[in-house]
């Protein structure tokens, strides 16, 4: 079991059905993204623990999630709209996992990769590592916690 797997798990789904009222499914294995074809966001907790956790979309479910959070018609939305969509997924489940931490800590506004663009947490390493499946399209949150220097 890797660290806060079930509660990782539990808060996408939670947030991906109250908010936008899709339904999420946990799958085994790693998230293989297309750089170029992938959304990320990510937030940054700091405090007692210290790390970050990323998510990454495909660019099509970033499409579907942005059109169902905002209401839009898919030939109205914009970069903006997306980035707005997954910064508000990230902080969201972010800010969930963040209570579950040790405190005090708080939480990072979101930072966000657009398609071909990687976020990259330096002086980290995985702790968690999540698929999901959702409307066909797999995506990915991850959880890096901060290592000491040797």
């Amino acid at each position: 079991m890797q660290f806060l797997e079930k509660e990782i798990q539990q808060y996408t789904q939670l947030v991906c059905s109250t908010l936008l009222g899709i339904e999420v499914q946990p799958l085994p294995g790693q998230y293989e993204a297309s750089l170029s074809d992938t959304f990320t966001g990510s937030v940054q907790i700091s405090g007692k623990w210290n790390g970050a956790l990323l998510l990454s979309l495909p660019s099509s479910l970033v499409n579907t999630l942005t059109e169902t959070l905002f209401s839009l018609d898919p030939e109205k939305t914009t970069t903006e709209d997306k980035k707005d969509a997954v910064g508000e997924l990230i902080n969201m489940i972010g800010g969930n996992i963040k209570a579950l931490l040790p405190q005090p800590s708080k939480l990072s506004v979101p930072l966000l990769g657009l398609e071909g663009q990687e976020q990259f947490f330096p002086s980290t390493e995985m702790v968690t590592h999540c698929q999901f499946e959702c409307q066909g399209k797999s995506f990915a949150l991850s959880l890096y916690e901060q290592v000491e220097k040797t």
